[in-house]
């Protein structure tokens, strides 16, 4: 299971302690981080030359978390409730999606038959 993300300041220290000429097992037990993790720093560091952390790979979801765990409250409060009603009632928060977008996200969780 992955884990956060480790500090900049906690990256660089991995670099600084690396060109220092420190080993790998020595810097994990200096800054008591795993051994795997400090080698996936340094190789990071050497590929990239520098320590930021990279954009993530794939489009970013249209819906929110908060927003699609509202919208199945609502959906499974209300069953009889049309997909445009939905629509609207995501538009007002402020993530205006289509229906498309709300009927997967309510299939995806077992909800189903919302047509206008």
């Amino acid at each position: 299971m992955k884990s956060k993300e480790h500090t900049r300041q906690v990256r660089d220290k991995v670099i600084e302690k690396f060109k220092a000429g420190l080993g790998y097992k020595k810097i994990s037990k200096a800054l008591n981080i795993p051994r795997s993790t400090v080698q996936v720093i340094i190789q990071k560091w050497k590929e990239y030359g520098t320590t930021v952390n990279l954009p993530r790979q794939g489009r970013p979801p249209k819906l929110t978390g908060r927003t699609r765990r509202a919208l199945i409250r609502n959906a499974a409060k209300r069953p009889m409730v049309t997909l445009d009603e939905l629509q609207k009632s995501t538009a007002q928060v402020g993530e205006s999606v289509h229906r498309t977008t709300i009927s997967r996200a309510l299939h995806k969780v077992g909800l189903y038959g919302r047509v206008a």
